[in-house]
């Protein structure tokens, strides 16, 4: 058994997909996100705050890179984790990744409505700094193994596609195959 991690821009729905496929599988869940958070004690927020984004994207890495020495785990990361080629490294030594990607106006929608803070999107216009980001991320995402667009589709379809792409399980959620 290996891991499976999503990957792709905030808002592109890792979080509540990676949920929904552990259950099916009986797999565990972590976002990377949330363990930092734990770890650290302190929000995103106040972490950024507190050593700036590289720092951030250093507990990021030694988040993953613990993550990723265990099995059977989905995993949705942050979104800025392939930012460091080391991270992808990991994460294809260890698993298959899947992109979930959506359109811009899909993605806008979903965070100019979002009452989380995220601090790469500070600033004056939430809807510009999607832009940017989307800009600078270009092809950044796109060596996974499977590459997924949730724009018009459920969580619960995005979910299933991936359990049916990688024939991953079976009636029980017992793992079957993944690759």
């Amino acid at each position: 058994m290996t891991n499976l991690y999503l990957i792709g821009f905030m808002g592109s729905g890792k979080t509540t997909v990676g949920r929904l496929l552990a259950e099916r599988l009986g797999w565990s869940f972590a976002d990377t996100d949330d363990e930092i958070v734990r770890k650290e004690g302190m929000e995103i927020p106040e972490i950024f705050a507190k050593g700036g984004e590289s720092f951030f994207r250093d507990l990021e890495q030694a988040t993953l890179l613990e993550l990723s020495g265990r099995s059977g785990w989905v995993i949705a990361t942050g979104g800025g984790i392939v930012l460091r080629g080391r991270n992808v490294e990991i994460m294809k030594a260890s698993g298959k990744t899947v992109y979930l990607s959506a359109r811009e106006d899909v993605l806008v929608a979903r965070l100019v409505g979002d009452p989380a803070v995220r601090p790469l999107l500070g600033g004056d216009s939430r809807i510009a700094r999607v832009h940017e980001l989307l800009q600078e991320r270009r092809g950044m995402y796109e060596w996974a193994d499977l590459t997924i667009d949730t724009s018009d589709q459920t969580a619960q379809a995005v979910a299933e596609a991936i359990v049916n792409h990688f024939s991953l399980g079976e009636p029980g959620g017992r793992a079957v195959r993944l690759g």
